[in-house]
């Protein structure tokens, strides 16, 4: 495993395969290859990819979350889910397990390589998906959703002190982390509302630049044939203050979006890394469709051509599952 662990693309994290949800598989982009290693402490989990490589956000249906590290196996405990705000234990626990009660989660730097206390998680969590937040040595989530407007937000990322988040009624908050506490949220207006539609919206942090990546194909299917959900088409754009310009071209550049933290990567030669530039590589997150399918997600995946919106398989075999489709760590 020590070559999937020195690869210098997103590896993606297949799903937990039933009696062998101990075993755990990593396909390599840049080798083709498929790795395997054995992770009990990944088994019948939730899992969400952090934005550093080898870090993955794991929740179990008891409300228990940890950070976790694939390669070193460092393990890192986080106050239980009834730490935040609006958890309703009797509801979470009762009929729905509350394994993807956290949607989204990020850290804004590696705990390897920071000292101790020198990060901060962020989470997108719970109805209507609003943000909290956690320090080392904190015993509680810090939520900040009585701060900005009652809307669902879709992701969250960090950049240079501050985390971004955008929403589903066109605004992007921002919540400063440039001193000690968490300073008060303030919001900017990102894509216009006729923009956004049925899809799904990213946010990161690239060479610079804000950009909000839209996935345009169904998000929820509800009262549909919902194996008929999936992307159709991607569009970028660079947020400026309060004004918006749609990219057509990423340059040198890769995105990676999906169930995980939102992902930019500079490609210096296509060949060898195994990724192309002006690409989208996306995963399964249309959770509201996948969950009510036998199979659950997996079946949403692909690169996208930012050229002629082409869209091709990146993972030719099948991996699905209701809680943790594959996944980029």
């Amino acid at each position: 495993m020590a070559a999937a662990a020195s690869t210098k693309v997103p590896l993606l994290m297949l799903a937990e395969k039933g009696e062998n949800g101990e075993i755990r598989e990593f396909f390599d982009l840049s080798s083709g290859i498929t790795h395997s290693m054995n992770l009990p402490e990944l088994a019948g989990k939730c899992c969400l990819g952090v934005g550093f490589p080898g870090w993955v956000f794991t929740s179990d249906k008891q409300g228990n979350m940890n950070l976790f590290h694939i390669f070193t196996r460092t393990l890192i405990n986080l106050p239980h889910m009834s730490m935040l705000e609006g958890y309703d234990s009797e509801e979470e626990l009762g009929e729905v397990d509350c394994t993807d009660y956290v949607e989204k989660a990020v850290i804004s730097a590696d705990p390897l390589s920071s000292p101790t206390t020198d990060y901060v998680l962020g989470l997108i969590q719970g109805s209507p998906s609003t943000f909290a937040f956690w320090r080392p040595g904190d015993t509680f989530f810090t939520s900040l959703g009585s701060t900005i407007p009652d809307c669902a937000y879709s992701d969250i990322t960090w950049y240079n002190g501050n985390f971004y988040g955008p929403n589903f009624i066109g605004d992007i908050v921002i919540f400063s982390f440039q001193h000690d506490d968490c300073g008060g949220a303030r919001i900017v207006k990102g894509i216009p509302v006729d923009l956004i539609g049925c899809c799904q919206l990213y946010i990161v942090y690239s060479m610079g630049e804000l950009l909000v990546i839209h996935r345009d194909g169904p998000i929820s299917d509800e009262g549909q044939d919902t194996d008929q959900y999936g992307a159709k088409a991607f569009h970028v754009y660079k947020i400026n203050d309060c004004n918006y310009e749609e990219i057509k071209d990423l340059g040198d550049r890769a995105l990676f979006v999906g169930k995980s933290a939102t992902l930019d990567m500079a490609i210096e030669d296509d060949q060898g890394s195994g990724c192309k530039r002006n690409h989208i590589y996306f995963t399964d997150d249309c959770v509201d469709s996948y969950f009510n399918l036998e199979q659950g997600g997996g079946k949403d995946m692909g690169v996208y051509n930012m050229v002629d919106g082409t869209i091709v398989p990146h993972y030719t075999g099948q991996s699905y599952h209701k809680v943790t489709p594959p996944l980029w760590v």
